[in-house]
Order: structure tokens, then sequence, then C-alpha cells
């Protein structure tokens, strides 16, 4: 499973990329564009995001 991580990234990446596009045209709720957005953020950026679920000021 050596590649497994690459495969995830690959996917994340690709999700990141492509999804919010074609989810805007099909009226997609703000908060799961949020989440698909949160795939893309890493370390700290994501943890002090708020839309992060739980997220504390």
């Amino acid at each position: 499973m050596g590649n497994a991580d690459a495969l995830v990234s690959e996917l994340a990446s690709w999700l990141v990329r492509h999804a919010p596009p074609r989810l805007l045209t099909q009226d997609a709720p703000d908060n799961l564009l949020h989440r698909i957005r949160l795939i893309g953020l890493t370390g700290p950026a994501r943890w002090t995001d708020p839309h992060w679920p739980n997220h504390r000021y």
C-alpha cells in the first residue's frame, strides 16, 4: 500500500480542482463547497479555517 498516499493525494487534488465548478452548476450548498475546499488545505491552515467542523475561535 505504499502507493495509497499518492493515490489519495491525486484524488484530493482532482476533487478540489474539478468538483466545485461542476457542483456550482447544480446549485450545491455552500457547506459542501467549503468541505471540498478544506480537503485541499494542509497543516495549520486546515485546522484554523473557520469552516472546519468544530472550529473554535
